[in-house]
């Protein structure tokens, strides 16, 4: 999460601040899900300590349609393909390798 803020959602920040002329301190919220990562201690102190400006806010569990409709609406179909693909790609494997057992038990 850390790399994250820091190479990506940082960069992303300043150039629109800058495209809007806002101040560099220009405080910026971080929706986050409730996930044991982002409610981390170690991951809030960091983030209050090197990054004052940027204020966060959980989505709270179960709400996720409701706060975040891109996660629903774009990236689900997206997220849906990716583990039908991964799916489609270890029954590939597994019958391959079955098919090799079944070979080598003939043989």
């Amino acid at each position: 999460m850390c790399d994250y803020v820091c190479h990506i959602l940082i960069p992303y920040w300043n150039r629109q601040k800058e495209k809007v002329g806002a101040p560099d301190d220009q405080e910026c919220i971080l929706q986050l899900d409730v996930w044991s990562v982002h409610r981390s201690v170690q991951f809030r102190t960091w983030l209050d300590q090197n990054h004052a400006w940027i204020k966060y806010r959980f989505v709270p569990g179960g709400c996720t349609g409701i706060a975040q409709p891109c996660d629903v609406s774009i990236q689900r179909p997206f997220k849906l393909a990716v583990k039908r693909a991964q799916h489609a790609d270890i029954v590939k494997e597994s019958l391959s390798l079955l098919q090799k057992t079944d070979d080598a038990a003939i043989i």
